[in-house]
């Protein structure tokens, strides 16, 4: 199957864009503060987003992290927080545990038909008729787009954007650019570095600048989730520098070959010591890895983020996914599908 074609199928940016402005509003109420509840790519995007424009008014309930949600709770105004559940199939065991409580923990506290939002499919599911039977109000999740590509989808924007409305059209300018760059010679570049001989099996993304820290998680579950099938695709790792350098460096430099690398760096408007000695570290370790002749993709380069600059970031998603899916056609897989995430639901309880 050609999967290129299935993508550009669902991937039409001025209707995602238009349907943002329509959706958006359907969050009334003048919130100081928004909490998002969802996991895996149903918060990543977002959670990419925010980070890189250093907002904090949004809070992520994304795990079944106990304290850090009573202790977030018992310290925010709730009369001024919104919260947003977010699950495509309306059936995410963790959403729905998270649901559950926070309905029972807030209900007498606050009005939740005020306060609570849905992002779901509109059909039936838990998430679905629960929220009908407490009139949360709902907004309908694409049914064609799944959660690691819904970086341009209500998903990914509402609670991307909350409080940043004003830079939307800069982000899907930022799109264009990436639907117009050589997607398919980073695919075949990385293809090589996987299948050929040296087989490289790991991809270390290192990272330079804090808020790029979610961008590169959300790039390790779009590696991860859409090429490992069928013993295909590579160990996406994460790496936050030059933090990383004083644990994982001795490992990165002389241990196993199988190892390929990736640089994400931002670049900030001020040039203070701080940001200098940043950059002097990147540097550095750029050069050690040419030096010791180690694989650094896209094509021996380092990957730039100017600080704010949100048509960047926009422009970096739309690239990357395009890339996966032009790599998982080479390596003749389904990008779009989770089959083996199905195995252990199946023993939930």
């Amino acid at each position: 199957m050609n999967y290129s074609e299935k993508y550009y199928s669902f991937i039409d940016l001025e209707k995602l864009k238009s349907k943002y402005f329509d959706d958006r509003s359907l969050i009334s109420g003048n919130f100081d503060k928004i909490i998002v509840i969802g996991i895996g790519g149903s918060s990543q995007g977002s959670k990419a987003i925010n980070s890189f424009l250093n907002e904090d008014r949004v809070i992520y309930f994304d795990n079944l992290n106990f304290h850090f949600i009573n202790k977030t709770l018992n310290s925010i105004n709730l009369e001024k927080t919104g919260f947003i559940f977010i699950s495509k199939s309306g059936a995410t065991s963790e959403i729905l545990t998270l649901f559950d409580y926070l309905v029972g923990e807030l209900e007498n506290k606050i009005n939740i038909s005020n306060h609570f939002f849905t992002i779901t499919e509109i059909k039936s599911s838990p998430l679905h008729d629960l929220s009908v039977h407490k009139s949360i109000g709902i907004i309908e999740h694409d049914k064609d787009i799944g959660g690691r590509f819904s970086i341009f989808s209500n998903a990914s924007m509402i609670p991307g954007f909350m409080f940043n409305e004003k830079i939307v059209t800069s982000f899907f300018i930022g799109a264009e650019e990436g639907e117009s760059g050589d997607s398919m010679a980073l695919a075949v570049e990385k293809a090589k570095l996987i299948t050929g001989p040296g087989l490289k099996n790991i991809n270390a993304i290192l990272v330079y600048g804090d808020e790029l820290i979610e961008t590169a998680n959300w790039l390790k579950q779009l590696y991860a989730e859409s090429l490992g099938k069928k013993g295909e695709g590579f160990m996406p790792v994460v790496s936050q520098m030059p933090q990383d350098q004083h644990s994982l460096m001795q490992l990165y430099i002389d241990g196993p070959k199988n190892i390929f690398f990736e640089i994400l760096s931002m670049q900030y408007r001020e040039s203070n010591f701080i940001n200098l000695t940043l950059n002097n570290h990147r540097d550095a370790m750029f050069s050690t890895l040419k030096q010791q002749d180690l694989t650094i993709t896209p094509l021996g380069k380092i990957q730039e983020f100017s600080e704010k600059s949100i048509s960047t970031l926009g422009e970096f998603f739309y690239a990357k996914m395009v890339e996966v899916i032009q790599l998982a056609e080479i390596l003749e897989i389904d990008p779009f599908t989770q089959d083996a995430v199905e195995i252990q639901k199946n023993f939930l309880k």
